[in-house]
């Protein structure tokens, strides 16, 4: 628990990175303003007929759109301004980069930036995030495929469970019988098969509780294929699920925040424990 001098030099350091970061304009519009700003900026923002407010990045070529008052700012926060991929910087120039739960496109454009030869598989379910992650993408698009679907252990009919309050939380179920699909599954073995690539030099995930099913499965071949993870994981059902899938593989394991990474995975020949690296923020 940080006390009050250690909370103001916290909220002095961040409010520099993102002006170093952003610009005054970022500064302005990634904090929560007071509400008689708000309204302000609200009835500029209609009147100029725009969705989405535009930001450019230092050291980013091409600009970056979020919702204003959304999660969006939470997750810009994570990405862009405390770094929270950080310790995948040794990772060696990755060719393929799978991105599930790709959300408004943040930590692909993050990736894109990071690794310039890398290719990235953008899969998002929920129709306004993709709409937004497909715009934050399209000045990639020789190097991204855009897949609005949900990742499951199978191909199957999925119904997306919206939260209008929190857009980073959206979820998916299986269709029951009767029900109809909003979108239809798509699994990791398949879209490996559909690229030109054999194997994942890294897949991140973040499925809000999706990856106990992704993970649950137990033919699931597509693991040898993967060389690095990096997932949120939601719960003590996903936490078992995951590590028990890993438990015939050697990896680095460390921990960042809520992330799990594991590096360098292949096949078990060792008895001996992972090691565990934890990284705070």
């Amino acid at each position: 628990m940080m006390n009050l001098f250690e909370s103001l030099i916290h909220k002095i350091n961040t409010f520099y990175k993102m002006l170093h970061l952003t610009g005054i304009r970022g500064v302005l519009t990634l904090r929560p303003l007071p509400k008689p700003l708000f309204f302000i900026l609200s009835i500029i923002h209609i009147f100029l007929n725009k969705q989405y407010i535009k930001l450019k990045l230092k050291g980013y070529q091409h600009p970056l759109f979020y919702r204003y008052n959304t999660s969006d700012q939470g997750i810009f926060y994570q990405i862009f301004l405390f770094d929270e991929y950080s310790s995948l910087n040794d990772l060696q120039e990755p060719k393929l980069i799978i991105d599930a739960g790709a959300n408004v496109g943040f930590s692909s454009v993050y990736f894109l930036n990071k690794y310039p030869n890398a290719h990235v598989i953008a899969v998002e379910p929920d129709d306004e995030n993709f709409k937004l992650c497909e715009k934050n993408l399209s000045f990639y698009s020789e190097r991204v495929s855009l897949i609005k679907s949900g990742i499951w252990s199978h191909q199957t009919g999925l119904i997306v469970c919206n939260d209008k309050n929190n857009e980073s939380a959206i979820q998916v179920k299986e269709c029951q019988s009767g029900e109809k699909a909003d979108i239809y599954a798509i699994d990791i073995d398949n879209l490996l098969n559909n690229s030109a690539f054999t194997s994942v030099d890294l897949l991140k995930m973040d499925i809000e509780g999706s990856e106990a099913v992704v993970f649950s499965d137990k033919d699931a071949k597509w693991l040898t294929k993967v060389r690095n993870i990096v997932i949120e994981l939601h719960g003590k059902e996903c936490e078992q699920q995951f590590f028990e899938a890993l438990s015939t593989y050697d990896y680095d394991l460390s921990k960042y925040g809520e992330l799990i990474i594991c590096k360098r995975l292949s096949p078990k020949i060792s008895k001996l424990p992972n090691k565990v690296t934890i990284i705070k923020k």
